[in-house]
């Protein structure tokens, strides 16, 4: 049997692999749990920026994992590649997510809170500003349900719901949330294949920031006389 390929998804097995090895001793509890990653990772790969492996792995995995051999680090590494990999295409496809969710016992409800924590964790390691990039109201409208289910609401908007719509909202967005985060990635996808637009030299000050994104005063750049971008 060939190895698997970098683009393969995971199996029942490989996944149950991944999870007891982030669980592990390796990890030093440093590591994200698998549904933990999952959130994160599509924040990661649906954000304005596309972010290298190598700037969020340790945040996913911890400084400085123990791996007992160079085989034990290549498996670990190579099975969070592919669930990577994995989730970018199913957002990339389009297609729903097949969520890692979790719950502490079988009459409890799925634990989508952690899933969300996470997600906001992807969204806050962008390096640049989700809200100020996109629309903000926009951005705010779209990570709503993300929002409600990490606990993250107001202490102001929670005081104006009574308990039975809180629970009526917190159903709504768990229903939501797989069509919630393809939406994220798509606005996200449309924005990042449109061009930049430069505001009109008319608009710029001499002395502003000249917005080639040089760095240079205006005036010392396109503003310049002699000078033609």
């Amino acid at each position: 049997m060939s190895p698997p390929e970098d683009s393969d998804p995971l199996s029942e097995g490989e996944l149950q692999r991944l999870e007891d090895l982030l669980g592990s001793e390796v990890f030093q509890g440093e590591a994200m749990t698998l549904d933990e990653l999952q959130g994160f990772l599509c924040a990661i790969l649906s954000g304005p920026e596309s972010i290298a492996p190598s700037q969020w792995l340790p945040a996913a995995l911890g400084e400085s994992p123990r791996y007992e051999s160079a085989e034990q680090a290549k498996e670990a590494l190579d099975l969070v590649m592919r669930f990577y990999n994995q989730t970018a295409q199913a957002l990339e496809d389009g297609e729903a997510l097949d969520f890692v969710l979790y719950r502490p016992d079988q009459s409890s409800e799925y634990d989508y809170e952690t899933w969300c924590r996470a997600y906001l964790e992807g969204v806050d390691f962008s390096p640049v500003d989700w809200e100020r990039t996109g629309d903000s109201g926009e951005v705010e409208e779209l990570l709503f349900p993300i929002v409600t289910l990490a606990g993250e609401l107001s202490v102001q908007t929670r005081r104006r719901l009574k308990s039975d719509a809180l629970a009526e909202l917190l159903q709504s967005c768990r229903e939501d949330l797989a069509g919630v985060v393809l939406d994220i990635h798509r606005y996200w996808l449309a924005r990042r294949a449109k061009p930049a637009t430069l505001k009109s030299a008319a608009a710029v000050g001499r002395d502003d920031p000249c917005p080639c994104g040089s760095g240079k005063d205006f005036k010392r750049c396109c503003g310049a006389p002699d000078r033609l971008h």
